[in-house]
């Protein structure tokens, strides 16, 4: 897909505590991931955990510095995990990979499908407080498996993303409550829908995606959300960064569904770095921290 972006920066680890690095076999391959545990951690006490995507280009190394995720779950007692997708590229029907050889038949659901059946074993996963972010890839991932893996997640919260439009109408899933992230200045996956910037030379079905306000409107009807909203702008917090953002909440059928619109920003995590140029990627909006919006939305609907 559009996403090769994020292997041209190169993100260090951050210390924040403990990472264990751990593998698993799925279908004869071997698959690693990253786990963050709290500090304080016991294995006799249940914690819900965090699934942390990397986007396309990416690779579990260069995520917890990019989404700054650890410190903020901490706060919250929560486990915090970084799965490794094969040759950087997440594998989901309809999704195309302009990743160099990405492999097409890679069982990316089975690996996380089991990968939170180990957590639970090993690590006292709360198997009803399971909760999964990313951007772009990881973001598009995200919406993919809670469609795949229908009531495994309390919550997602991608970034950056939307679903291919060839198979719009193959994505249902058991409610979940969402919180979407997008700005209106996205070069490589398009707020009005489309082409992203770095996909436009290989035009095709598979890197074609619906628009945020589609998007927005069949998560509704997926969570039987009212029309009657809440919004509100976020404060300007750096008037610098020439953005402005509006988070509109919906109380669902037994689900939350928040959707923060981020005018003039770009292909990029909310109060991170600019890991690329704004003509590549886009303007970084300051006003708020994703990571702070996306765990205190998982904790409100735990």
């Amino acid at each position: 897909m559009l996403l090769l972006i994020i292997s041209m920066c190169r993100f260090l680890v951050q210390a924040q505590g403990t990472y264990l690095e751990r593998k698993l076999s799925i279908d004869e391959m071997e698959r690693a991931y990253l786990i963050h545990l709290p500090s304080g951690f016991s294995s006799t006490s249940k914690c819900a955990v965090i699934f942390a995507l990397h986007g396309g280009g990416g690779n579990y190394e260069n995520t917890p510095a990019l989404y700054n995720l650890n410190a903020v779950a901490d706060k919250h007692h929560m486990i915090v995990v970084y799965p490794n997708a094969v040759n950087k590229s997440w594998c989901m029907k309809g999704v195309g990979s302009m990743v160099e050889e990405s492999k097409r038949n890679v069982d990316d659901v089975k690996f996380i499908a089991t990968l939170m059946d180990t957590l639970i074993t090993h690590y006292q996963a709360d198997s009803t407080a399971f909760f999964c972010t990313g951007l772009s890839r990881g973001g598009i991932f995200s919406l993919y498996l809670a469609s795949q893996l229908p009531g495994r997640f309390k919550a997602i919260a991608p970034v950056c993303a939307s679903i291919p439009e060839s198979i719009v109408d193959q994505y249902t899933f058991y409610p979940t409550s969402v919180l979407l992230i997008n700005g209106t200045k996205d070069p490589l996956l398009p707020f009005d829908g489309g082409h992203g910037a770095i996909s436009r030379s290989k035009r095709n079905e598979e890197n074609h995606f619906i628009s945020t306000h589609k998007l927005v409107k069949k998560i509704k009807t997926l969570n039987t959300c009212p029309e009657i909203s809440l919004a509100h702008p976020l404060p300007d917090q750096e008037k610098s960064d020439r953005c402005r953002a509006v988070k509109t909440t919906y109380e669902c059928s037994g689900t939350r569904f928040t959707f923060i619109k981020v005018s003039n920003g770009g292909h990029t995590w909310p109060g991170g770095q600019q890991y690329l140029s704004k003509d590549i990627i886009g303007n970084v909006c300051q006003d708020f921290k994703a990571e702070e919006e996306i765990v205190n939305f998982f904790i409100a609907v735990k």
